[in-house]
């Protein structure tokens, strides 16, 4: 009765039905279209960030391990002769160590067994299978400090990397080579480039003192 009553005291204009009109419902679409597409968008960035800054850690992470085996005297199963007093380390070859596309996606964990400084192929040093990127993650290029040319893709000498480590010191010992194991053209510290699929970097400096950052 009370509504009844209420409803006839209201103004024609006010007694609309509950429902939206049609022009509000596209409203409120358009709205929320847009809302949805810049999260979609920004977690798809933030995905990518992750995924880049993953691969990095575990890159600095096996570079590490390398330091950890030299410096607690780990034993080399797999070799002959010392297997106590050898270094261990990581190299990148931006000819040898590519995936589809002609991209780096792979470096190889070895045990320094003649310790040259470096990664030989014949007697194979590796450790396991080269560890390859996942998730379309590529080394874009790796760089030395000094020199008219630094990185690798600058289209100076550089193609190699090898870094080092040997008991009973933790520095790292980082060799920029030519494709013939000659002078790079720059010096340490060296800084691997990691890039996404988006196009987004992260990247891994070691200092010749043995310090491992990520950038």
């Amino acid at each position: 009765m009370f509504y009844k009553k209420l409803k006839k005291a209201c103004p024609a204009k006010l007694q609309r039905s509950g429902g939206f009109t049609l022009l509000e419902l596209l409203v409120v679409i358009t709205i929320s279209t847009i809302i949805m597409t810049t999260l979609v968008f920004q977690q798809s960035q933030w995905n990518d960030k992750l995924t880049v800054s993953t691969q990095a850690y575990e890159l600095a992470l096996m570079i590490r391990q390398a330091q950890i085996y030299a410096l607690g005297v780990r034993e080399d199963t797999a070799g002959g002769g010392d297997k106590f007093n050898i270094g261990y380390g990581i190299y990148v070859d931006e000819n040898d160590l590519v995936g589809l596309g002609g991209v780096m996606d792979r470096y190889i964990f070895f045990a320094d067994r003649n310790n040259n400084k470096i990664y030989d192929s014949s007697p194979d040093e590796k450790i396991g299978d080269p560890i390859i990127f996942t998730r379309g993650v590529v080394i874009d290029r790796f760089c030395g400090a000094t020199g008219v040319n630094p990185c690798n893709n600058d289209a100076g000498p550089l193609n190699q990397l090898n870094i080092t480590f040997f008991r009973p010191e933790p520095k790292a010992n980082i060799q920029l080579l030519n494709n013939g194991g000659g002078n790079g053209g720059t010096n340490p510290p060296a800084t691997i480039y990691l890039k996404s699929l988006g196009g987004k970097f992260s990247s891994v400096k070691v200092e010749t003192n043995g310090q491992i950052s990520i950038q």
